[in-house]
């Protein structure tokens, strides 16, 4: 038995991964269409609505040169409402320390790396601290 090259497809076969795949255009892709997947992969994520989750795992990826390693031991980022992020904090002494003397700094540092995506902090106690 022949197989068919990888590019050729049918098109009942290609109907039933149009179907699958939810792809609106009804011809299937001419052999040798392709598009490197860095500039397809944030149209999909934005449609599939997970662009924000991505940037909010390379924000907990990227949060100990944000605000340095000894604020990442007793602060993290939380989650992101609109544009203000939740910083949680493991005790009210960072508490106090990062809202007086860091806040504006740590704004200005994500603001640096992702632009104005956030427009502010907000600090608060880690409700998941001391739990083992």
């Amino acid at each position: 038995m022949m197989e068919r090259s990888r590019r050729e497809m049918s098109r009942g076969r290609w109907a039933v991964e149009r179907e699958r795949g939810q792809i609106p255009d009804w011809r299937p892709p001419a052999s040798g269409e392709t598009a490197s997947i860095d500039k397809v992969l944030p149209g999909v994520l934005k449609k599939m609505g997970l662009s924000d989750r991505v940037w909010e795992q390379d924000l907990l990826r990227d949060w100990p040169g944000i605000v340095g390693e000894a604020v990442a031991r007793h602060a993290r980022p939380g989650r992101v409402q609109g544009r203000v992020l939740c910083v949680y904090v493991s005790n009210s002494a960072w508490l106090n320390e990062l809202r007086r003397y860091s806040e504006k700094r740590i704004l200005e540092n994500i603001r640096a790396r992702y632009g104005n995506r956030i427009h502010s902090l907000r600090i608060q106690l880690d409700p998941d601290a001391g739990r083992v």
